[in-house]
């Protein structure tokens, strides 16, 4: 009878240890990966804007891209050469267009972690609004190589219409935009002239007196 009522009274203890245990690590691991796709799911969330690339758009881009932009300051290497037509989206979402519309233009290249682009911005926009002199020139802007993990981020916030006036485009992850049109250092301008062929590009910054003669020599 003693040893029956022993082997009543005590199960086998590893066996009820390893079944609490197993429920428990469970519950744990349950709430580990219902935490993990919680995040996950956050991220995502329209409007979350902390993945790397959130302001990217899908631009169009017709017709042939331009040579590689040399290590040159200012390059000739495209200069009669067609440039390519974009179509793309502004951070409002409105359509931006750069085409051959039998107008001249000034086109610059900007990424918002460069300390060059952030100089050259204020710089270029006050002179602007002080009645600078654009002649017969379209200035269009594309906002490109844009990371969520570098400063001066959102570019949206940095190129709000208060700051810069001149119409933008977002270029795809990809970089697409610049690099049909030669991918040069930033800030990088594109001129063209009214015939809807490259005039001369540009890297690094421009002053504005230097702005004003590329702008006098486009026809």
């Amino acid at each position: 009878m003693a040893t029956s009522k022993t082997s009543k009274t005590n199960p086998t203890p590893s066996s009820s240890g390893s079944s609490g245990s197993t429920k428990k690590t469970g519950l744990i691991i349950g709430a580990v990966v219902l935490a993990v796709v919680a995040v996950f799911a956050i991220s995502f969330l329209p409007g979350a804007n902390e993945e790397v690339g959130a302001e990217w758009g899908e631009p169009v881009i017709e017709g042939h891209s331009l040579p590689q932009m040399p290590n040159d300051p200012q390059d000739t290497t495209a200069t009669g050469i067609a440039y390519p037509k974009v179509t793309g989206e502004n951070f409002d979402g409105d359509t931006v267009v750069i085409e051959n519309d039998g107008k001249a233009k000034a086109i610059v290249f900007l990424a918002h972690w460069c300390p060059h682009c952030q100089v050259e911005v204020p710089r270029v926009n006050d002179w602007l609004n002080a009645g600078g002199d654009v002649k017969d020139v379209d200035f269009y802007s594309v906002s490109t190589s844009m990371n969520s993990a570098r400063p001066n981020y959102p570019p949206s916030d940095w190129l709000a219409p208060d700051n810069w006036q001149i119409p933008i485009i977002r270029d795809d992850k990809e970089g697409s935009v610049w690099s049909a049109y030669g991918a040069g250092g930033f800030p990088f301008w594109v001129f063209t002239n009214s015939d809807g062929t490259v005039a001369l590009r540009t890297s690094g910054e421009l002053q504005i007196s230097q702005l004003e003669q590329i702008i006098a020599s486009l026809n």
